[in-house]
């Protein structure tokens, strides 16, 4: 190469490589938004990656779970004492119709990719093309290992099947990008600490005798039991646990009875728990079986109380959020990063967190000036300029060293 600096040469090469794969990842996006797969189920996804990054020379191995796949992409004379960066993406679509009119919209009914996993996977790929045309220059001098992660959108969420699968055996840092309708194309948004919050599913099952509406004194009311859980379980949640836990606990299914004379014998509500911190969070998994079983006893009804283990806080590091910083500024522009808040969504990069320090941040898919529907809806769209922003951002931070204590 003609440049005498490598850092030059190398940032030279990313955005050479951003703008000439270009077009190769928004048709890769576009096929894998066309053919979505929930969780665990991402077979022609996982099928695509491999494809892919073997035309790139690298070596894949799929995870044990069946889906999902993990590669190390090592410059020549690699010391493993050094660790490596691992990037990850989530793969994984929703159950959810899409209601786009686009020629790329969902092909399998009742799935779509409407939280961006297609952009999320579409950018690691482009990154390892870059990392491998980088190895081949001779400017790579990070080991960087490519985690392409199934299952984000099932509780406790398939970070943990990865995790299992050994994909954190010798990182030393970690880092991933989330779509953000809020923040416009170009940018990036972060904070450091939380980002987002802890989350479980409630599920509380109440049983009586069941019996005739004209005799409601000779039985258990279910459903005013079910009513009295909808409305008081948050509002004495709220009197035991510190409020700047931000613990929300909201209700999205109740289920009870088929006939307008009949009393039912069972009833289930279904909701989400979320809390701010670690500590609510702990608190009020312990706290919702107690409150339960007080709110019903008016009722003499039997209840049976699951509190499904989610997903905690991701907890972004400091040194992570100045890394992020530092590769947005250099490869996007000095006005590149935006400050986020901490969100109620629940993401199980948090697992990674946990294990190996690093960062999660907001990628921008907004185009400036214009609306953009929010994830988790039909109608989800991103400006596709996205991707090359995404992809520069993290191939810059995978390539770079910051020793600076953590």
């Amino acid at each position: 190469m003609p440049d005498t600096d490598p850092d030059t040469a190398r940032r030279a090469e990313i955005s050479r490589q951003a703008a000439a794969l270009n077009e190769r990842l928004v048709a890769i996006r576009r096929d894998i938004h066309a053919h979505p797969e929930i969780g665990h189920h991402e077979r022609r996804t996982t099928a695509l990656i491999v494809d892919q990054l073997e035309r790139a020379g690298l070596v894949v191995k799929v995870l044990p779970v069946g889906t999902g796949a993990y590669c190390d992409v090592l410059p020549g004379g690699f010391d493993d004492s050094a660790g490596l960066v691992g990037l990850r993406a989530d793969i994984d679509a929703l159950p959810i119709q899409d209601g786009k009119t686009v020629d790329y919209a969902s092909k399998n009914p009742g799935v779509c990719h409407a939280c961006g996993h297609d952009v999320h996977t579409a950018i690691l790929l482009g990154v390892g093309m870059v990392l491998s045309r980088l190895r081949d220059l001779d400017l790579l001098t990070r080991g960087v290992r490519l985690i392409f992660q199934p299952a984000e959108e099932t509780s406790p969420g398939g970070a943990l099947d990865a995790i299992e699968g050994g994909v954190l055996h010798d990182l030393t840092e970690i880092y991933a990008l989330h779509c953000d309708p809020r923040t416009d194309v170009g940018q990036i948004a972060l904070k450091v600490g939380p980002i987002t919050s802890a989350v479980d599913q409630v599920n509380i099952v109440l049983s009586g005798s069941g019996g005739h509406t004209s005799r409601p004194q000779l039985t258990q009311d279910v459903i005013g039991a079910l009513g009295a859980l909808a409305t008081m379980t948050q509002l004495l949640l709220s009197r035991r646990i510190d409020p700047r836990s931000g613990v929300s606990l909201m209700w999205g299914s109740m289920h009870s009875g088929s006939v307008a004379n009949a009393i039912p014998q069972s009833g289930e509500i279904v909701g989400t728990l979320r809390a701010l911190d670690a500590d609510g969070w702990h608190l009020a998994k312990q706290l919702i079986p107690e409150l339960a079983a007080e709110i019903v006893r008016p009722f003499g009804v039997e209840v049976e109380v699951a509190v499904t283990d989610g997903v905690p806080p991701a907890v972004n590091h400091t040194r992570g959020v100045r890394r992020l910083t530092r590769a947005a500024e250099q490869m996007l522009g000095l006005d590149s990063v935006a400050t986020t808040e901490q969100s109620l969504g629940g993401e199980d990069f948090s697992w990674m967190l946990q294990d190996v320090p690093g960062a999660l941040a907001r990628l921008g898919v907004r185009t400036p000036g214009e609306p953009c529907p929010d994830i988790h809806q039909p109608n989800f769209v991103v400006d596709e300029a996205c991707i090359p922003a995404g992809l520069q951002v993290l191939t810059e931070v995978a390539t770079t060293y910051d020793r600076t204590a953590i």
